[in-house]
């Protein structure tokens, strides 16, 4: 018997161990896939939420940034200031750089995943000028990273205090009010950490259905006034200093400068935000359900209790539950998943609200998730977003090379696909939780997130895509230069890419089924990508296809890559 009901069964089979790591990884490989199947799905997920934070992206954009700053210095120097290297700050790719390296050399398969789903719904971007600080914004995932198995709490907390989502959403240096000059508090972040951070727009029961008042209306759950009223609170925090190592600025901050210099390139935007009280707007604030802020505290209690009125707000469960349930799993989950994800924030069995690690555990261990029976429901399911479809190729295959640096900075594919980690056009993401292509899925009441960057361009851009990586093995952007020819490598020369650089996929055990079975080569590459969704129509035309040729290399290459095109395989199901 196979238990696709709590995946805890010693008789689980591979392709429902390779369906969950859909869900729970960014790509896994096929010994992955036969160890979930070994252990079972629950052991498994027992091993991985134990498992500590197991690298620091921050670091490892310093680290990438050394690697590149002698030639940068020594071709352009630095306003011509002696050890300026130093003082350099390094940009956004290699933030970026330093993320694909950990997510392709890195175990903590669930973690990773996590992390990148928080990061689509507490969003900063690279779309702004935070582009300027590649630590900043690796800090900035190294909390969500952190963060992924924590408490909601701490999660919303340090979100508040980052100074990356404070220069994001423009409470950084937010000063108290000034009637006389027409100056007050700034009601930005206010608005979004309710309305996409933590509650949303409108009151919900636990199944994440909308409450209705009398005549049949959603009821907001906040106002005009509660925005003012929290603006108030997020006062008074101003980034931890300038970046100018080579002067002593640790006495700095002493005082409130209001005349800061918001240039993201000279601050150090990766340690939390400091309270200056003398700017944090006084008095009494009224927060939701009645709860009131005493008068004479000071910032930091002031943004507790902010927080604490948020975090037990009974709408935080249902709301960020189901995010996380169609960033994880599904677009359109029933109200009954909802529902028992929401419980388990509410109280992860021990009295605890908000554990996150018992709500990831829920969502992927849901009947919904793994039931199988979900899998032929035409209502289930979710496109697989673009990145995802790339991680996965990469992971599934064991993207290395011999130098070890699997520096990616994804450009050309976040302009050719629309997506980028921490790279959305808004805070919105890049798309609405809501969003409803035209035709069946919008007739039937349904939303597909994921189809808002699903147009003409970004499809036929994917399948070029496919093309390169497979046919052309061109599988990672591996950055010889970092900006517009600006810096090289040492050791590279005219910004050629040195072979030890070069990127492989392992594909050896595939070769061998490509010229003794092709048949085979298909079921194999159906489980690995898709967890065995492949109609039995596209497995004979792949089959077919790859056929017609004799070298078993390039069989390979064709089958992949008419894999990855397949509907089956851009829907997850």
């Amino acid at each position: 018997m196979i238990h696709t009901l709590d995946g805890s069964g010693l008789g689980i089979d591979e392709q429902a161990a390779a369906r969950f790591l859909g869900f729970a990884s960014l790509g896994a490989d096929y010994e992955t896939i036969m160890n979930v199947k070994q252990q079972g799905i629950s052991n498994w997920l027992d091993e991985q939420l134990k498992l500590p934070p197991q690298v620091s992206f921050e670091e490892k954009t310093w680290e990438i940034w050394e690697h590149f700053k002698p030639q940068y210095v020594n071709k352009w120097g630095y306003y011509n200031v002696a050890n300026a290297g130093d003082a350099v700050i390094p940009y956004w790719y290699y933030w970026k750089m330093a993320w694909w390296h950990h997510i392709m050399t890195s175990d903590d398969h669930v973690r990773q995943r996590v992390a990148q789903a928080y990061s689509q719904i507490f969003v900063i971007s690279e779309k702004s000028n935070l582009q300027l600080n590649g630590p900043g914004m690796a800090s900035y995932y190294d909390m969500l990273y952190q963060h992924a198995f924590g408490n909601f709490r701490d999660l919303l907390y340090d979100i508040s205090l980052h100074p990356c989502m404070g220069m994001y959403l423009s409470h950084i240096n937010n000063p108290k009010s000034d009637v006389a000059n027409n100056i007050h508090p700034d009601e930005n972040y206010a608005r979004e950490i309710m309305q996409l951070f933590s509650i949303g727009l409108f009151e919900l029961n636990q199944d994440g259905t909308r409450k209705l008042d009398a005549q049949g209306n959603p009821i907001p759950t906040y106002d005009n006034n509660d925005i003012k009223e929290f603006a108030k609170i997020f006062t008074g925090l101003a980034p931890a200093g300038y970046y100018w190592p080579w002067e002593d600025y640790s006495a700095y901050p002493t005082e409130w400068d209001n005349e800061f210099n918001f240039n993201p390139a000279n601050l150090n935007m990766w340690d939390a935000m400091i309270p200056f009280d003398n700017w944090h707007e006084p008095g009494t604030k009224q927060l939701l359900n009645g709860q009131t802020v005493p008068s004479g505290q000071t910032t930091l209690q002031d943004i507790n209790n902010a927080i604490d009125n948020l975090f037990d707000h009974p709408n935080v469960g249902p709301f960020i539950g189901k995010l996380l349930i169609q960033r994880l799993v599904k677009s359109n989950p029933t109200p009954a998943y909802v529902a028992r994800v929401s419980a388990k924030f509410a109280d992860n069995g021990q009295g605890v609200r908000g554990d996150m690690k018992a709500v990831i555990r829920a969502i992927l261990t849901d009947a919904e998730a793994l039931d199988c029976s979900w899998i032929d429901d035409p209502q289930s399911g979710k496109l697989r977003e673009p990145l995802l479809r790339y991680t996965q190729v990469m992971r599934a295959f064991n993207a290395t090379n011999q130098s070890g640096r699997m520096w990616n900075w994804g450009y050309l594919f976040d302009e050719a696909v629309s997506q980028g980690i921490l790279a959305s056009p808004s805070v919105f993401n890049f798309y609405l939780p809501d969003y409803q292509p035209n035709g069946p899925i919008a007739d039937q009441d349904l939303v597909a997130p994921e189809f808002q960057i699903h147009t003409s361009a970004t499809a036929v851009n994917f399948i070029n895509l496919a093309h390169d990586w497979f046919i052309k093995e061109y599988y990672m952007e591996v950055a010889t230069q970092a900006s517009n020819s600006i810096m090289n490598a040492p050791g590279y020369e005219d910004n050629e890419l040195r072979p030890v650089d070069y990127v492989y996929l392992d594909l050896e055990e595939e070769k061998v089924l490509a010229k003794n079975n092709p048949a085979a080569l298909v079921d194999r590459l159906d489980l690995i990508l898709t967890g065995g969704a492949f109609s039995e129509a596209t497995k004979k035309a792949i089959v077919n296809s790859i056929k017609q040729v004799d070298n078993a290399d390039d069989r390979v290459k064709i089958a992949l890559y008419l894999a990855v095109i397949a509907p089956e395989y851009s829907i997850q199901k």
